[in-house]
């Protein structure tokens, strides 16, 4: 439910020949369905559903072609920015997941200041939001209970299986962890760029 395999629109897969590849070597792990999840973020990624679903489109063609049976969905990956209020603000059409749940990010170097603002308005749009990876933002580690208010209000949480297998640090490792054992955590997601996040 949350992967970057659409080609060359944004820090994910960046050719069809590595989409087709990680998602031969996802099927092999087990994975019978992927929801890819393009990055939208103000001044570096403005995808949309015009640059989002021609590629959805793209990569299924070419799985069919390649006989790999694999259910490919799309959404997005909003950060929650001043770019994002304001699609927020003018009824833009979001790109949901399984047509309810948006999936949302801050930045690596500070939430945003109204962030209870933002997912309050999200939910008053229809929307059920999803934070990802909140275990990599280490602005938060000291503060466990911005976590638990998420979950409480309604947030839910997805951790990266990457996290968990101390990818990213023992720092992150030990929050993932912390997390799953509050019981805090709704999705574990892949969140899959690239070959060297092949530990999913």
């Amino acid at each position: 439910m949350h992967s970057h395999l659409l080609a060359g629109l944004d820090d994910g897969v960046q050719d069809i020949e590595e989409a087709v590849e990680l998602v031969k070597q996802l099927q092999a792990a087990g994975y019978t369905k992927l929801v890819t999840t393009p990055h939208i973020i103000s001044g570096l990624y403005h995808n949309h559903a015009d640059t989002i679903l021609p590629a959805l489109d793209k990569l299924r063609a070419r799985l069919e072609q390649e006989g790999i049976p694999m259910e490919l969905e799309a959404a997005a990956e909003y950060m929650l920015d001043d770019y994002f209020e304001g699609l927020l603000a003018d009824r833009e059409p979001l790109l949901k997941i399984s047509n309810k749940y948006l999936l949302t990010e801050f930045s690596f170097v500070s939430m945003p200041f109204n962030y209870r603002e933002m997912f309050f308005d999200i939910k008053m749009a229809g929307y059920e939001p999803i934070l990802a990876h909140p275990e990599r933002f280490r602005y938060l580690h000291d503060n466990f209970d911005v976590y638990r208010e998420l979950h409480e209000t309604g947030v839910y949480l997805q951790v990266n299986l990457l996290s968990l297998k101390g990818h990213y640090g023992r720092s992150i490792q030990k929050v993932a962890v912390q997390l799953l054992e509050e019981k805090l955590v709704s999705f574990v997601g892949t969140d899959i760029h690239h070959q060297r996040h092949r530990m999913y």
